[in-house]
């Protein structure tokens, strides 16, 4: 009895270490703007710093010239919904494998421009809620899963990321 006793002890000891003491995955991560991006050509850098301790950066870049909709990768952007198409709404994100993914940041059936990260695995839509893999951006589950944010060529460049909007044929704002 005292053997069992000392089990169930060491058992209930030990979920609550686990419970307790492991780091759990954060359930829900909140975009932040990031205001700071230099802007140079069609190329625009963001800290490497903000994005590893936010984890999920949205990135508002002026355009020269107003945009309606774009067409980019076979799919229509609606840019004149997002502050009449003076801006083109980015987003960035550091996954958990450490991986940087870069995007338009638009859901574009639904007419969204807002997202968040749920349960470090998924980057979800504010509006509709669907949701996608963080690391590949496969549909996971929802009426939109079939159009996520659109990718851009990003890559680490010393302490920044660098963020190429060349094939947009867009002009943005220095």
């Amino acid at each position: 009895m005292i053997k069992k006793i000392a089990l169930a002890a060491i058992i209930v000891g030990a979920v609550f270490i686990a419970y307790n003491v492991i780091p759990k995955a954060e359930p829900f991560v909140k975009g932040t703007f990031y205001d700071e991006a230099t802007i140079m050509g069609a190329k625009v850098y963001l800290d490497y710093g903000f994005l590893n301790e936010k984890k999920l950066v949205f990135i508002d870049v002026q355009l020269k010239d107003k945009a309606g909709d774009i067409n980019f990768q076979n799919r229509v952007i609606p840019l004149r919904l997002y502050k009449d198409g003076a801006y083109i709404p980015l987003m960035a994100e550091l996954t958990p494998s450490g991986k940087v993914v870069v995007a338009l940041r638009v859901c574009e059936p639904c007419g969204s421009f807002s997202f968040h990260i749920e349960e470090s695995r998924y980057i979800a839509c504010d509006l509709c809620g669907t949701r996608w893999d963080v690391e590949t951006l496969s549909g996971v589950s929802g009426g939109c899963a079939n159009y996520p944010p659109p990718r851009l060529d990003g890559s680490l460049n010393g302490d920044s990321i660098e963020i190429d909007l060349s094939t947009l044929g867009l002009q943005l704002v220095s």
